[in-house]
């Protein structure tokens, strides 16, 4: 059967640890036209590969024996690889909803169930051609907007954006390489810019917690909600750091010392620093918005 759409130029990485399943899918590929088409069997190598050769198309599974979930992640967050925006398919062996739920909130495009047919594959292939699902992102999570109903909780609902589309670009017979990487950083600026809002809305929602917290169970209650508010400082200073943000990332770090002396169970903390930590993110909200055309996130809102 032709291919609807051409992929001669697409850089495919299929890594499975089945021996016969991967080279079963990688000719059937290969013989449809795909020659950049790479096998991996191991893990450590799958990370060495992504660095090095910045795949356009990854095909891959999740079992408890070959859990990518963390590595696609890392994809995801532009913390592994030159291309946070790859399209990334996952094979699964059984429709376990634990092993789904790991892939949906891994960040990957789409899932298959066996069994794995190459022509599938490329049935998936062809519709990523014409377009793919717009990415959320927000304080954990960057991927395909999967959301089917409006939240609930009458919380701030996180845009999305659309990304490139590796397989779409090289199927309409774009070759240069130069200007998806423009692309790219495109994209990058307006994910890292809605990581730091996402980030501020997090800090605003846990220094609400914290406080409610510590007012029913004390300084033991409220550990793991200040260990998520650094978690959120510490992104804000990766996403912060050389832009115009400046003011809010000073902001952050007199947040993070807070945090930092509140976790020290070695002494007692006194109710008035707990009690600041609303006002304190609430200014690092302000300063992110405040030459900002978006209104400022609801407080409720767990971004």
């Amino acid at each position: 059967m032709a291919l609807k759409f051409g992929y001669d130029e697409l850089r495919t990485l299929i890594a499975l640890p089945d021996d016969a399943a991967r080279k079963s899918l990688r000719k059937t590929m290969v013989t449809e036209g795909m020659l950049h088409c790479r096998e991996v069997g191991e893990l450590p190598v799958l990370v060495e590969k992504i660095h090095q050769s910045a795949p356009d198309l990854l095909i891959t599974t999740i079992n408890p024996q070959w859990d990518t979930a963390e590595l696609i992640r890392k994809v995801r967050h532009n913390l592994l690889g030159a291309n946070p925006f790859m399209v990334i398919i996952v094979l699964l062996e059984k429709p376990d909803p634990a092993m789904v739920n790991k892939v949906v909130n891994a960040g990957a495009d789409d899932l298959l169930l066996p069994p794995w047919l190459g022509r599938l594959v490329i049935d998936r292939l062809d519709n990523f051609a014409q377009g793919r699902k717009p990415f959320l992102v927000t304080h954990d999570y960057i991927g395909p907007e999967r959301r089917t109903v409006p939240r609930q909780d009458g919380g701030a609902v996180s845009p999305t954006m659309d990304v490139p589309n590796p397989v779409q670009w090289l199927s309409e017979g774009n070759a240069d390489r130069d200007q998806f990487r423009k692309k790219i950083h495109a994209a990058l600026e307006q994910v890292n810019l809605r990581k730091i809002k996402s980030a501020g809305g997090q800090l605003r929602y846990l220094a609400d917690r914290i406080v409610e917290q510590f007012v029913e169970g004390g300084q033991k209650a409220i550990q793991p909600n200040l260990q998520a508010m650094l978690e959120a400082a510490d992104e804000m200073g990766r996403r912060a750091a050389n832009t115009d943000f400046a003011p809010a990332l000073e902001l952050t770090s007199g947040l993070r010392e807070i945090c930092l002396r509140l976790q020290n169970t070695g002494r007692a903390p006194k109710t008035d620093e707990v009690a600041v930590l609303p006002a304190l993110a609430d200014a690092v909200v302000k300063a992110i918005y405040w030459n900002d055309k978006e209104p400022l996130p609801q407080v409720a809102a767990n971004t």
